[in-house]
């Protein structure tokens, strides 16, 4: 398969410059005509272990770092960045630290390489660059080129305005692990912007746009069921428009955006329910430090790129300069023919605006941070924003400024060339959330979405910090409170008490010594970040007690599953749970239990393409990092007995049950003696049943009254030692008996129920019988249909240690002849019991 790697503008974070519009990907299409098909670049979520694509951090860091910044901070904020990506329910993809590695590590398997340069080029952060192949594979839905690799660069003298803790430093390491995914830049304000128009931030670092964009490169089932869709064409004088930006636009609402095919066609996916005003607009021109007529990776097809259409004004479907009709969008279905007219203009010269409001914090008020997108706070009478951007008028004269859709007025006033002042005169009728701003100038129409963001309370400042006897950290200030997450550098700290103004947390481990940056983040999107930019307030450790971490073995062959054991001294890795990575993405991490504070157990999975000799190992607690260059030595495959614990059948396994165990390389199909040691997560061993089953398995009997929890299982098998693995035992999960109507009269699968009607599930292995459970704990639902309502939970008095589960079958259940039931707690679920629905 022949690879390229599409580097160019798509994978550039520039300081300063426009942006490329619309969540975009990189296309090609396989026929020179319509109907246009995209066939996407992505990886192969089918070639992925857990659908997880591993990052690997170069262990050449940066070596020029701002005032009490550090490498072990700059790999936390990196990790964090990344870990954003696998907040996204409708996607499937993951990301997961695969350690530090040491350039020149041969990997055969797809990965992403984090590096450091001194050859990025000035007015630029960083770029990402995704390794695609040329050849097209057919996948479940439909052809795409898999992504095979890619590269996150950045810079290894690291500004002294953009320490590891900063907005200007994590946003744009999001941005390019968006690149390497698949995506390209977008125009409607989200984090796959370039940093001119982004509005996310720290605190809530992803739009509707960047949820979209890799929504519909690794789309889950709730995807389309809970978004819709629009679709439509955007014409001049009848012909197709090729590359315009198409944005759904709502009041109070992120917006969402696509960009066309060659006939002017396009498809928004991804939309939230509700009412949309949508607008096109052609793509801004290249600006300094950009190389391509509008900084994305152009599409082609059989003749090669194709290059966007003529420059044309701003219209609102279907074909005004102001928003007049709006289209409804429902969940899972698509609104179509939302076409777009426009006409022909000489040039873009109005786009790129950026809004800032600042905050005043220090001794007096004397230090200020700036904050983009201007932040503005509901009850006053006029919120101020400066702005700049290209096209402007110097003084403001014969600018409009409007806020769409919003009870907001708008005038201006000039400041300093190239800024001006906006206000923003608010109305009762003004509440939270972004406006959209409506720029006009010289007859030419600019839409910035969520140009400015209305919140009802300033963002969470620290304002001091004290350390208690239990070493927990007391945090006092403003706009703190329960849902306050605090950050110490990347890793979030635990937090012990809450109240208006005051936090008691416990922080992550850390080695004496270290100096972590603390950040508070509300859910509204602010942080203290806001206030005090680089100067947020640290706290240095000073643990009295070493903490040490090493792991064994430390050297496993190729081709083969086993488990590492992961042992510290002064950890606490039952309250932080330890990460393990192993610098090759031959090498999959599958899982980390801890076992108790000083002990954890990693399942790994080495291919049998991986290249024998040395790796990189990197084991991380909280903040500790302990990094072995070389510690890590992958064997040649031997071909050693082993539990191919992937493969192994679902089911929860659990004391008086069993588990079976898929084996590889046994040297008999029918084994006669067969030992199993089974060790609890207390270290205690004990002797298991266990006997050859068919298909190359074994299966062993886990004791009753097993502790539940991690459990390593050690197997001989005709004398010969298995590479240990690790199993979970949980408690035996509920079981259904029965379903009876409210006079006790049992529903069978054949008299059935009708929707809407309140029955009973009688339930064993939900509790001890005894105790009353809360119903809030308890759901009940049909997989993949419908879920239903829970009532009320009770003991069943006519059969000691069962429940009675009174719930409602939903309103919404469709007919049918065997309909699931099942029932949950605590994410343990019963096997389905199936009823006949009759309407």
């Amino acid at each position: 398969m022949r690879m390229r790697s599409w580097a160019a503008a798509a994978g550039l974070a520039l300081i300063s410059g426009t942006l490329a519009p619309a969540y975009y990907h990189w296309i090609r299409f396989q026929s020179g005509g319509a109907p246009y098909a995209p066939v996407y670049a992505h990886y192969d979520l089918n070639a992925l272990q857990n659908k997880t694509v591993p990052f690997f951090i170069s262990d050449n860091g940066p070596t020029q770092m701002a005032s009490g910044d550090s490498f072990a901070a700059v790999i936390s904020q990196i990790r964090s960045a990344a870990a954003v990506w696998n907040g996204v329910g409708t996607s499937d993809i993951r990301l997961a630290f695969g350690g530090l590695f040491t350039a020149g590590t041969q990997m055969n398997a797809p990965g992403i390489q984090v590096q450091f340069s001194d050859e990025i080029p000035p007015g630029m952060i960083a770029y990402g660059v995704p390794t695609i192949a040329n050849d097209a594979v057919q996948g479940a839905s439909g052809p795409f080129y898999p992504i095979t690799g890619a590269v996150l660069m950045l810079r290894k003298s690291m500004a002294a305005d953009r320490p590891s803790w900063a907005e200007s430093f994590f946003l744009p390491v999001v941005h390019e692990f968006g690149h390497t995914l698949g995506l390209q830049h977008t125009w409607t304000s989200s984090v796959m912007s370039t940093e001119v128009t982004r509005t996310t931030t720290k605190s809530k670092p992803l739009g509707l746009d960047d949820i979209a964009g890799i929504s519909v490169l690794y789309p889950n089932d709730k995807f389309k069921a809970t978004t819709g869709v629009i679709t439509g064409r955007v014409t001049m004088g009848g012909a197709g428009m090729n590359l315009a930006s198409v944005v759904a636009l709502a009041p109070n609402r992120q917006a969402i955006s696509a960009l066309t095919y060659p006939d002017g066609t396009y498809r928004i996916e991804g939309v939230p329910a509700g009412t949309y005003y949508v607008y096109a607009h052609s793509l801004p021109p290249a600006v300094q430090g950009e190389i391509q007529p509008v900084n994305v990776i152009l599409p082609t097809d059989p003749s090669g790129s194709l290059m966007p259409g003529g420059a044309f004004d701003l219209a609102f479907a279907p074909g005004t300069s102001t928003p007049q009709q709006p289209y409804q969008v429902a969940a899972g279905q698509s609104t179509d023919g939302v076409n777009v007219s426009v006409n022909a203009r000489a040039s873009v010269s109005l786009f790129g605006v950026q809004t800032y409001s600042y905050f005043y914090y220090g001794d007096n008020n004397s230090k200020y941070t700036a904050v983009k997108p201007a932040t503005l706070l509901l009850g006053n009478t006029i919120g101020r924003t400066v702005l700049t951007g290209n096209g402007l008028p110097a003084n403001g004269a014969g600018l409009t400024i409007t806020a769409l859709s919003a009870p907001e007025t708008v005038s201006t006033q000039p400041y300093s060339n190239p800024f001006l002042i906006a206000d923003l005169r608010l109305s009762p009728a003004s509440g939270e959330g972004p406006r959209h701003l409506l720029f006009n100038f010289n007859n030419e129409n600019y839409i910035l979405p969520s140009g400015v963001q209305f919140m009802q309370k300033l963002p969470p400042a620290i304002q001091s910090v004290t350390q208690n006897a239990d070493r927990t950290l007391t945090l006092v200030g403003n706009n703190l409170g329960a849902s306050t997450a605090v950050w110490v550098d990347g890793v979030s700290s635990k937090i012990v008490s809450a109240q208006d103004g005051k936090l008691v947390i416990t922080p992550p481990p850390a080695p004496s010594g270290y100096r972590g940056v603390l950040g508070a983040f509300n859910p509204d999107g602010q942080s203290s970040l806001f206030i005090y930019g680089v100067d947020s307030p640290a706290y240095v450790y000073d643990t009295p007690a070493l903490a040490q971490i090493n792991v064994a073995p430390t050297a496993v062959p190729a081709g083969t599953e086993t488990i590492v054991e992961i042992n510290g001294v002064n950890t606490g890795f039952d309250n932080w749970l330890p990460s393990l990575g192993i610098g090759s993405s031959d090498v999959t991490v599958r899982q980390v239990w801890a076992m108790n504070a000083t002990k954890a157990v990693a399942a790994i999975t080495i291919s049998s393409q991986a290249t024998a000799g040395p790796a990189a190992l990197t084991v991380s607690s909280g903040l500790l990092l302990n990094n072995l260059t070389g510690g890590f030595q992958i064997l040649p495959n031997s071909k050693p007995l082993y539990v191919a614990a992937s493969t192994m059948p679902g089911g929860v396994i659990f004391p008086g049950g069993l588990a079976v165990l898929p084996m590889v390389n046994l040297s008999s199909t029918r084994p006669t003696n067969v030992t199993a040691v089974l060790t609890d997560r207390t270290g205690n061993d004990r002797i298991a049943q266990a006997y050859a089953t068919a298909n190359s398995t074994i299966t062993v009997q886990i004791p009753d009254g097993f502790p539940l929890g991690p459990t390593i299982v050690k197997l001989i098998v005709d004398g010969v030692s298995a590479l240990p693995t690790v199993i979970q035992v949980d408690p035996q999960p509920p079981t259904i008996l029965g379903v009876q109507s409210m006079l006790g009269t049992m529903v069978a699968a054949s008299s059935g129920a009708h929707p809407g009607d309140t029955l009973q599930l009688l339930v064993v292995n939900l509790g001890d019988g005894v105790s009353a459970i809360d119903p809030s704990r308890i759901s009940v639902s049909s997989p993949g249909i419908v879920e239903h309502s829970v009532q009320s939970v009770s003991t069943n008095p006519a059969m000691l240690g069962s429940y009675l589960v009174q719930f409602s079958l939903a309103t919404s259940t469709p007919a049918a002849s065997s309909l699931p039931l099942v029932v949950s707690i605590d994410g343990r679920t019963s096997a389905a019991f199936y009823v006949t629905v009759s309407k």
